[in-house]
C-alpha cells in the first residue's frame, strides 16, 4: 500500500518530446509512505503507442516498469508488457516483477473482529519473491475472449526475528523457498469503450488456478476467481459523469502459500485498510465510485464500498463487514489517450490508506 506525502512532478503529454502522434510517454515519481513501510519513493514510466497504424479497432498496448524501495528495506522492480492486435481479436500481457519486502504479518483468519493497528497486533516477516506472468487471450465472440495464463513464482518468506518465525509456523504459513508453475485457463468479457478511462460496457473475467505437486509445484492447492466491473454515463449529451462498480470474488483450498491467501486490500480493488491484516481463504468485496470530469485535464471520484475475508461460506455470517470509503484524484496526464494519474486517499474501520497510480480506480 502506497500514501503519497507530496507529488513531486508528473510531465504531462505536451511538455515531453513526441516521437511521433501514436507514441505517448510519461513518468510520475513521488515520494510514498504507508501503514506498512516507512518513506519510500516510486517511479513509473510508461510508453503508449499503436502496433498498426491501421488499426482502428485495437486499444493501445502500453509498457510500463516500476522501481519502488522505502526505509523499511522494502524495494521492487517490474516491467509490465500490455499488447493489443489484429483489430482487437488477440491480446497479451507479460509481467516480470522481482521484490524483497517487508510484511506485516497479523495472522491467518483474524477476520471476526475489526483489529486496529497496534503495533503488539502483528510481527514483521520477510519476503523475496520472483514472480514471471504471461497471458494470451483470443477473441471468441464479439466482446468475449478465451486464453491461458502462464504463472511462474519463487518466494520464499520468513520471520524477521525468532518470535516472528515461530509466530509464523503456528500459523501453518510454509516457509521457506516455494517454487510454483501453474497454467490458468482464464476467460473475458470486455466491451468497454475505453480501457484507461472507460464511461461505458462491462469487464469481467474469471479463472482457475490449480497447483498439485505432481507438476514439480512445491505445494497442492486451487484457487477460483474473478472480478466484474460495470461502467455507466448519467448524462446524455456528454460523458463527464459516471457510475461505475466492481465486484470482486475469491474462493481457494488446499496448502496455500502466503502469496495465495485471500488478502483484503491486496489485488482486489478494495482501500483502506492495511494489507496482511485481513487474511483467509476466500473474500467477496464490492464497491460503487460515482466519478466526475470537473475540468479539461481533471476528474474527482468519491466511492464507497464493503467486503469479507472468511474460510468458507458455511461461516460466511461470522466474519466482520470490512466497509470502506473514499476519494480519488484523477489527472489527465495524456489526454491524447485520456490516461490519468489516481491520486486517493480511503478510510476504513481502524484504518485507512493512501495511494498513487496510474489509471482509474477499478
Amino acid at each position: 500500500m502506497q500514501i503519497v506525502l507530496k507529488f513531486c512532478h508528473v510531465l504531462r503529454e505536451k511538455t515531453l518530446k513526441r516521437v511521433n502522434k501514436n507514441v505517448n510517454f510519461t513518468i510520475v515519481p513521488g515520494p510514498t509512505f504507508g501503514s506498512s513501510q516507512k518513506l519510500g519513493f516510486a517511479v513509473l514510466p510508461m510508453v503508449v503507442y499503436n502496433i498498426n497504424k491501421s488499426d482502428s479497432i485495437s486499444p493501445p498496448s502500453s509498457t510500463a516498469v516500476l522501481f519502488y524501495f522505502d526505509f523499511y528495506g522494502s524495494w521492487v522492480a517490474a516491467l509490465k508488457q500490455s499488447i493489443y492486435w489484429n483489430q482487437n481479436k488477440w491480446r497479451a500481457f507479460i509481467t516480470i516483477g522481482y521484490g524483497d519486502l517487508q510484511l506485516k504479518f497479523y495472522g491467518i483468519g483474524q477476520d471476526k473482529a475489526i483489529i486496529p493497528n497496534n503495533d503488539s497486533n502483528y510481527v514483521w516477516s520477510q519476503q523475496k519473491e520472483m514472480d514471471v506472468v504471461v497471458t494470451c487471450f483470443r477473441k471468441i465472440y464479439k466482446g468475449v475472449y478465451g486464453g491461458l495464463e502462464f504463472r511462474y513464482t519463487q518466494s520464499n518468506l520468513q520471520g524477521s526475528d525468532s518470535t516472528s518465525e515461530a509466530i509464523l509456523n503456528q500459523s501453518g504459513l510454509p516457509l521457506g523457498k516455494i517454487t510454483q508453475a501453474v497454467v490458468v485457463p482464464t476467460f473475458v468479457w470486455d466491451n468497454r469503450d475505453n480501457i484507461f478511462w472507460s464511461t461505458r460496457g462491462y469487464y469481467a473475467s474469471v479463472n482457475f488456478q490449480y497447483s498439485n505437486k505432481i507438476f514439480l509445484n512445491s505445494k497442492d492447492y486451487s484457487v477460483v476467481s474473478g472480478w466484474f466491473n460495470g461502467y455507466h454515463n448519467l448524462m446524455k449529451q456528454n460523458n463527464r459523469l459516471i457510475l461505475a462498480w466492481h465486484f470482486y470474488f475469491q474462493s481457494s483450498w488446499g496448502d496455500l502459500p502466503y502469496r495465495v491467501y485471500a488478502n483484503y486490500c491486496r489485488g482486489d480493488n478494495a482501500t483502506g485498510y492495511t494489507g496482511g491484516k485481513y487474511v483467509n481463504f476466500s473474500e467477496l468485496s464490492a464497491q460503487t465510485e460515482i466519478r466526475y470530469d470537473l475540468w479539461k485535464y481533471i476528474a474527482l471520484g468519491g466511492y464507497i464500498g464493503t467486503g469479507k475475508i472468511f474460510t468458507t461460506y458455511n461461516v460466511f455470517g461470522q466474519s466482520a463487514w470490512l466497509n470502506f470509503t473514499g476519494l480519488r484524484l484523477y489527472i489527465n496526464i495524456i489526454p491524447y489517450r485520456n490516461i490519468r494519474l489516481k491520486l486517493e486517499a480511503a478510510k476504513g474501520r481502524k484504518d485507512y490508506g493512501f495511494y498513487i497510480g496510474i489509471g482509474q480506480g477499478f
